[in-house]
């Protein structure tokens, strides 16, 4: 039973266009009869092609051998060779050939040889389609790290802010305290102000009510004195002599406006003095309106703050959001672009494998064509030397009918000398009988020299009466014996 592989063996020519397509030199010529040098220099371009190790890596000098070998310049070669040997036994263990040995190398066989090469070129394309998954799958994984780190540094930022905050609404704590504390203050201020600015508006009630009475009782007096005074001015308009009782009169009446005076002057002044002092009262009021006024500023700018604070709150987070997609945004933009680089390459490579294909077709086509020109003139060879090869079979076939007529000819005239020497052969047997005294029925008849279907002459036994050969001749009286008349009398 033929063994069976896990990969499909491959042509000649599909294997040498494959191989072109990797740039491993390799004929057809190589491939059929496979050669030590030419297949090592092969395998050791599939190593370094597929196991992602360059020749001068895989053949560098091992400076470790040099403290454990005697002369480690003798073993410089031997240690490449066996990492290439290593290296090769592995992919070829990787790519479904476990039975795959040294001779493969130093004495190779065609069919193995095509075998481990078809196995090696279907590993590769595996490869090859892989490889655009493993791409982006790498590039997935930088992009999760990057975001990964890119989370770490956000975290950290978070927590510092978290921490600035906390010492924030720390902060805010105690001023909003030392502001409640403040604000407890003034209101108990502004109850005490109020209560002294409804006693101050009672007093000035009071004294406005004071002050209307002296107002009046001041233009009352000021009337009383208008006219003391007319009723003076006229009294010494009249007095031309000095009349005690109206001098008397005269000063009851000065000292009454002196009196009524002084009372004036006396109501002008605490008139000044509740006018100062509603002055005061009106500061104080104004006083009052403005620290109720701070107040509700403050109040205000507390109630600001506060929805400042939650705007504020609310515009970090939307700013983290923002922060966290534009890290995302920029995660998938570096990952677009590795894409871009990956398929720009990929195209690249597929462009150059294309080339390659195309080349490769190319040249395949050339050796078609070449072949089938090469056939064509074989065919026209042929055609020719068949033509040729008719023309002297019709020759021959026309000499051997000739040939054929002639010997028919020949034959039918040998016939008659035949017949006419029978003629005269059998007249000299009977004579020969007669001279002898030969009874009729001892004597053998001669043979008769007929010819079959196919033409051809019958078997002349008993041509002649008597063996001239085994029993000495004619003349001796001793029938002859020949095959046909064995059993004759």
């Amino acid at each position: 039973m033929a063994p069976t592989y896990s990969f499909p063996i491959l042509g000649n020519h599909e294997i040498i266009a494959c191989l072109g397509e990797l740039d491993i030199p390799l004929t057809e010529q190589d491939l059929l009869k496979p050669h030590p040098d030419t297949l090592y220099r092969a395998y050791e371009e599939m190593v370094v092609l597929l196991c992602g190790e360059s020749r001068e890596a895989m053949y560098a000098p091992e400076l470790d051998a040099a403290d454990v070998l005697e002369f480690p310049e003798l073993y410089e070669e031997a240690i490449g060779n066996l990492k290439f040997t290593r290296r090769l036994f592995d992919l070829m263990r990787r790519c479904g050939v476990p039975d795959f040995t040294l001779r493969d190398l130093t004495k190779p066989e065609y069919t193995r040889t095509r075998r481990n090469v078809s196995a090696v070129i279907n590993f590769a394309k595996f490869r090859e389609e892989r490889v655009a998954r493993y791409e982006a799958t790498q590039g997935e994984s930088v992009a999760m790290e990057q975001r990964y780190r890119a989370a770490q540094r956000r975290n950290a930022e978070l927590k510092a802010q978290i921490a600035k905050i906390e010492r924030a609404k720390d902060s805010d704590k105690e001023s909003e305290e030392e502001t409640k504390a403040a604000v407890s203050a003034l209101r108990v201020k502004h109850a005490d102000a109020s209560r002294r600015a409804e006693a101050a508006m009672a007093k000035k009630a009071v004294a406005s009510d004071e002050l209307n009475a002296l107002n009046a009782e001041a233009a009352k007096s000021s009337a009383e004195l208008a006219a003391a005074e007319a009723e003076k001015t006229e009294l010494e308009a009249k007095i031309v002599h000095v009349d005690p009782e109206r001098t008397a009169t005269l000063k009851l009446l000065t000292h009454k406006c002196a009196d009524a005076q002084k009372r004036l002057d006396e109501a002008t002044a605490e008139t000044r003095d509740v006018e100062a002092r509603l002055a005061g009262m009106k500061d104080l009021a104004r006083d009052i309106a403005k620290t109720t006024e701070y107040m509700e500023e403050v109040v205000l700018a507390h109630r600001k703050k506060k929805e400042a604070s939650t705007k504020a709150k609310d515009a970090k987070k939307k700013l983290a959001a923002m922060e966290e997609r534009q890290y995302e945004i920029e995660a998938k933009v570096e990952t677009l672009k590795r894409q871009e680089a990956n398929c720009a390459e990929k195209l690249n490579r597929l462009k150059s494998q294309g080339e390659l294909k195309r080349h490769a077709a190319e040249a395949s086509l050339k050796a078609a064509k070449e072949e089938l020109e090469a056939v064509k003139a074989r065919k026209e060879a042929n055609t020719a030397r068949s033509a040729e090869e008719n023309n002297q079979l019709q020759l021959l076939r026309r000499q051997m009918r000739e040939t054929q007529e002639t010997h028919a000819v020949e034959v039918e005239a040998l016939l008659k000398n035949f017949a006419s020497l029978r003629e005269q052969v059998s007249r000299y047997h009977a004579q020969l009988a007669d001279a002898m005294d030969v009874p009729e029925k001892q004597r053998v008849p001669l043979a008769v020299v007929e010819r079959d279907a196919n033409g051809e002459f019958t078997h002349t036994y008993n041509w002649t009466n008597y063996d001239t050969v085994h029993f000495g001749g004619i003349g001796k009286g001793r029938p002859s014996v020949a095959p046909g008349a064995a059993g004759a009398p």
